[in-house]
């Protein structure tokens, strides 16, 4: 057991580690997977210095490190610390917007955030009540942004215990090396346009992904979203549109619906299983999945996509609603008399590697066909010595996943014995999606619904391919 004194250094760089996992994982079902220490909290033994933060790190900064981490995310915040923990260098960088809190989480964590506020509010009581929607939406923003506030700093602090410098700004490989063999990254500042060079013996790609978008769609970050720009939404609207029928818009579709927002599902199959079985989830918990939608008076329109959205003009009263037009996949033939009206409208039908910028095809590192960077079972690029975990990857995008595989980075990089996030560790383990996802084991789901749900284990029909038995139902 740990005895709670004035830490030593290894012991707080590893309380500090644990504690970014933590604050990234966000709610206790994937608590539940990481070993009790996790559950230390870091608040009471260090305080974040802000000033590092706003000089971008410069105090700190050196020429070359034994790791450079490209993307603050989970994955990236994970191997910087595990990094530091082993006694090595390393250094962040980061392109979070100047408005935006840095080291806030992933992009996921808003959803997570705003599911936490819709919890705590009943919206249908304070506009029975006469409260008006302005107010109502003031506070939920400002609940949810206290969340990622809280993460931001909470992360912050852990970086500087681990004396690890972070730059904020857009970053490139050269292809070029320095004199002891470190990768060369080309640094540009976002608040001054400044640049620097800095060496990696080693370089983690971890720059996550972005959303993809329907061409279809007039997007204006003000009624027409993404599932990443939805943040920005400045309104209680009364409707909601999302397209989509992944575990993002399943998501919303609930939030939206806990905020006595009416909702509707547009979904390109005929069924939500459809989809969701093809990330590995059991058909009958997405029919449960299906069937909660309905009970909570969410709209699924199936066998549906996007003609064409007739939006207000911008700056016209929220009141006003869009109306959206759809038709039948793949044929183009337009749904007749089926026209949606919502005041907001959300895809969320799936996300592209962030490698836009990186120039990592011109230093050597390849991509695969869909954009995401190629990797073997080490999750090494084809230029040695570059790695990358996480979303930038592909699928399955989820951040327990890119935290495993940071890990994953950190011991074959510095030999470090360190314990995996879900408990255990095999010899000859292989870390890229493929392989994570073909073993149900080592795949765990989260759904962060209200309620929640999570799994991990082999399907009902997977156990019965094998051989298991199976007399339930359920994954």
């Amino acid at each position: 057991s740990l005895r709670m004194m004035a830490p030593s250094r290894p012991l707080f760089i590893f309380l500090a580690l644990w504690a970014v996992t933590q604050c990234m994982a966000f709610t206790g079902a994937f608590h539940s997977l990481l070993p009790h220490r996790s559950m230390l909290a870091l608040s009471p033994l260090v305080r974040p210095r802000r000033h590092v933060a706003r000089l971008g790190g410069l105090s700190m900064l050196r020429n070359e490190y034994d790791l450079v981490v490209v993307g603050a995310g989970p994955t990236g915040l994970t191997a910087a610390l595990s990094a530091a923990s082993a006694g090595k260098t390393a250094v962040i960088i980061d392109a979070t917007p100047k408005k935006q809190v840095q080291f806030s989480g992933p992009t996921g964590l808003y959803s997570k955030a705003l599911r936490d506020t819709a919890k705590k509010i009943d919206v249908g009581v304070l506009r029975n009540m006469g409260v008006r929607d302005t107010a109502v939406w003031r506070q939920v923003q400002e609940m949810t942004s206290e969340v990622l506030k809280e993460s931001g700093l909470s992360n912050l602090a852990a970086i500087q215990a681990g004396n690890i410098p972070h730059l904020r700004g857009t970053a490139r490989l050269t292809g070029e090396k320095s004199e002891g063999g470190g990768h060369a990254v080309d640094v540009t500042f976002l608040e001054t346009d400044r640049s620097v060079q800095v060496y990696g013996q080693n370089v983690l790609i971890a720059t996550g992904s972005s959303p993809w978008r329907v061409d279809t769609v007039p997007y204006d970050d003000e009624r027409v979203f993404d599932s990443d720009t939805i943040k920005t939404l400045g309104f209680l609207p009364k409707t909601v549109a999302i397209v989509g029928a992944g575990i993002i818009a399943i998501e919303y579709a609930k939030i939206f619906s806990r905020l006595d927002c009416k909702v509707t599902l547009i979904v390109r199959g005929k069924s939500l299983a459809t989809a969701l079985t093809r990330i590995g989830i059991d058909p009958d918990i997405a029919l449960e999945l299906q069937r909660d939608l309905c009970l909570n008076k969410v709209r699924i329109i199936f066998d549906a996509e996007i003609d064409e959205v007739q939006a207000p003009p911008k700056g016209s009263d929220t009141n006003r609603p869009l109306s959206i037009s759809l038709k039948q996949p793949g044929t183009g033939a337009k749904k007749p008399n089926l026209t949606v009206k919502s005041h907001v409208l959300m895809t969320a039908t799936g996300r592209q590697a962030n490698t836009r910028g990186l120039d990592l095809e011109a230093a050597g590192v390849e991509l695969d066909k869909g954009g995401n960077v190629a990797v073997d079972g080490l999750l090494q690029t084809t230029l040695p010595n570059i790695y990358a975990s996480g979303d930038v990857l592909g699928p399955p995008s989820l951040a327990s996943t890119g935290i495993e595989q940071a890990l994953a980075v950190s011991r074959t990089m510095f030999g470090m014995e360190t314990e995996g996030t879900f408990g255990w560790r095999e010899p000859d383990t292989n870390y890229d999606p493929r392989s994570l996802m073909s073993d149900p084991l080592k795949y765990p789901i989260g759904i962060w619904t209200l309620p929640e749900m999570a799994f991990i284990g082999s399907t009902k029909a997977s156990a019965l391919e094998n051989g298991l038995g199976g007399g339930g139902g359920g994954g």
